[in-house]
């Protein structure tokens, strides 16, 4: 079955970190699970791989995986064992995930705890696996398990009594995507309802957020003349997509009685004639999206249904290059967050670079972020991964390197890999492209979602 992006990159992003051996577990502190506060204990939150404590991640070592945990305050990781010099390279540590099987996805739950999925090797018919286990990874016990015909790999929000996920099941020759949940106490899994044209965007109250997509009309697929020109590809290639058109829309899902509510919808094609959203706070920020334009405005909906609009302001450069792309993939490809009333949003430009603009939302100004990073060879915008008070958490680098490590049998070995370097920097020093980075001491974490 299909796996999400965080299963890719959990399969292809791993690799070991430079050292000839482990270090012993460091005294930080623990691990805190998900440090939110809602008016309500029994409203949904959004499940994340941090909070504003801290953030799990995983290493690969040549025949296991080892769970760990980046302390904010101290700037610092850990594997998730308490036991002094252990080795984390069997069932007797708390950290250990035996090889052949993948972390796909780890959370920080409410009360001290949090939750994992293991998902088997790509030769096994086993199904994957959800862990429960405090914060700290301690006291680790299976939750649910997929049975054969059936898949899942994240988790979606949680309450004071249940994790949801999407999972998807097998039924003859098609796969449908049913939501369930499983109690946090233990016991059977629950289907709630079927799936398979919405995904979650975020949470309010005891509603999901969601969006919903389908087309229902395409036109006939073009006959590609052979030696045809750059320019005349893409003209037959844009007026195939822009005939598949359909709908989208945006609505709350009441967990407790079923209702739904819409927000908003819109008419959508598959070249690029969309929208690119956001769930936070309590708003839903977009703007919209097409090849070689930029948006005139940004837009954001309240649940009670209040809605607001800036006009933007762009750069007469950038917008020039947006327009004049010759490759016709220019424009507006991320929404990732808002910081300090700042939307940050990912702009391709021309050679398919990306670049990061923030815009002011009190008066539609745009400015670029000028704070990049190398990724094998490449340059791109720092990815943003997690925020912690009035900071983000991003990575700065990632380059292959040869890495030895001490197999088992004491033995070293090298290997190429993939080594990320990690950091928190300040809102206002992120905004104003100033590179003042507090760097993560790294002793073990390779992968970070």
């Amino acid at each position: 079955m299909k796996k999400t992006a965080a299963l890719i990159l959990a399969l292809t992003l791993t690799a070991a970190l430079a050292g000839c051996g482990a270090p012993a577990s460091a005294s930080l502190p623990e691990p805190a699970g998900n440090t939110e506060v809602r008016a309500d204990p029994h409203d949904l939150y959004l499940l994340q791989t941090g909070s504003e404590a801290g953030r799990y991640g995983t290493v690969y070592r040549n025949d296991h995986t080892i769970l760990c945990y980046i302390d904010y305050a101290s700037a610092s990781d850990t594997a998730l064992c308490a036991q002094p010099s252990c080795n984390h390279d069997s069932d007797s540590c708390t950290a250990y995930i035996p090889g052949g099987e993948v972390v796909s996805a780890l959370y920080a739950l409410d009360g001290g705890k949090m939750a994992f999925i293991v998902s088997p090797g790509q030769e096994s018919d086993r199904g994957s696996i959800l862990y429960l286990a405090d914060s700290a990874g301690g006291e680790r016990r299976e939750l649910f398990r997929a049975e054969t015909g059936e898949d899942f790999w994240e988790l979606t929000c949680a309450d004071d009594e249940y994790l949801y996920f999407p999972i998807q099941i097998m039924e003859g020759d098609n796969t449908v995507t049913r939501l369930c949940r499983v109690p946090l106490s233990g016991g059977e899994a629950e289907p709630l309802f079927d799936w398979d044209d919405a995904h979650v965007v975020g949470v309010d109250g005891r509603d999901l957020v969601c969006q919903s997509t389908r087309y229902e009309e395409s036109g006939e697929q073009p006959v590609l003349p052979d030696n045809a020109s750059r320019e005349e590809l893409n003209r037959l290639s844009h007026e195939y997509l822009s005939s598949c058109k359909g709908s989208s829309r945006v609505f709350l899902h009441n967990m407790d009685d079923g209702t739904e509510t819409g927000l908003d919808s819109w008419d959508v094609t598959m070249d690029n004639d969309d929208r690119v959203l956001l769930w936070q706070d309590g708003r839903l920020y977009w703007c919209e999206t097409g090849w070689n334009r930029l948006p005139q405005a940004f837009h954001w909906t309240a649940a009670d249904g209040q809605t607001g609009e800036v006009e933007l302001s762009w750069p007469e450069e950038l917008r020039q290059e947006v327009e004049n792309d010759p490759n016709e993939t220019a424009g507006v490809s991320r929404l990732e967050t808002v910081v300090e009333n700042h939307a940050l949003l990912q702009i391709t430009g021309k050679e398919n670079q990306l670049h990061r603009y923030g815009v002011d939302l009190s008066d539609g100004s745009v400015t670029e972020i000028p704070l990049r990073y190398e990724s094998n060879g490449k340059e791109q915008p720092v990815a943003i991964l997690g925020r912690s008070g009035d900071s983000l958490l991003v990575e700065m680098e990632v380059q292959m390197k040869e890495v030895t490590y001490i197999q088992q049998d004491g033995t070293p070995t090298t290997n190429g890999a993939a080594v990320g370097r990690y950091a928190l920097i300040a809102f206002n020093d992120f905004l104003a492209g100033k590179p003042a980075y507090r760097e993560i001491n790294t002793q073990y974490i390779e992968t970070i979602w």
